[in-house]
């Protein structure tokens, strides 16, 4: 089969997305991509090295989404929690290509454009390279990771997800007491509001430490 005449990174890298979309990472493989491209699954390795090159393309493609630029009037660490905020939401909206991204950086042009936003936001607010290093491993993995854990409840309805939550915490306070003394006594607090709330919460509570320890820089 000759390859079509319009084939070209750009064809294949939105047929790659659309084929993560709608059946998830295991089915880019060049086959897959070749019928649905209606060409040769070689013809692929024409503009991409391997799979892998190609499964980093169009986990970068989606992260388009997420708006890094400074807003004036913006603090260091309101641009920061903006930023996170953003990648997580991006990420729930489309898990599928989110599972792109997870396991490594892309490090192509648009995560590098969040990278580089969250370094020179730490810069900004005080923090040396050392502590800004640190400080962007833990927003990043919190992030990613909480969007990761969050995504398969995030995709069922709102009553659906509070239910769940109340049978966790009806669950966590059933426990026998002289075991889980802490749990049991926590356990109305547990999940209270929604993932997001929980995913904001933590967010503040590490950008609070974060700025605890560029203050005393």
């Amino acid at each position: 089969m000759g390859r079509p005449a319009s084939l070209s990174r750009a064809s294949i890298i939105a047929a790659a997305a659309l084929l993560v979309r709608e059946q998830g990472v295991a089915a880019l493989t060049a086959r897959r991509l070749g019928e649905a491209l209606g060409c040769d699954p070689t013809a692929v390795y024409r503009h991409f090295a391997t799979m892998a090159d190609l499964e980093r393309e169009v986990g970068d493609r989606f992260l388009r989404a997420v708006d890094v630029r400074p807003r004036a009037g913006e603090g260091w660490r309101a641009t920061t929690r903006r930023i996170c905020v953003t990648l997580r939401r991006v990420q729930l909206r489309q898990p599928r290509l989110a599972a792109l991204i997870s396991a490594a950086p892309t490090r192509l042009a648009n995560e590098m454009r969040i990278t580089e936003a969250l370094l020179r936001e730490l810069a900004r607010g005080g923090c040396s390279y050392t502590h800004a290093a640190a400080s962007y491993h833990a927003l990043i993995e919190l992030a990613v990771g909480s969007a990761a854990i969050d995504a398969p409840i995030a995709a069922q309805p709102a009553a659906v997800r509070r239910r769940l939550y109340g049978e966790w915490r009806r669950e966590y306070a059933k426990l026998p007491f002289a075991r889980f003394p802490a749990s049991v006594a926590t356990s109305d607090q547990l999940y209270r509001g929604s993932a997001g709330d929980r995913f904001e919460a933590a967010l503040d509570l590490l950008l609070d430490g974060i700025e605890s320890r560029c203050s005393t820089r």
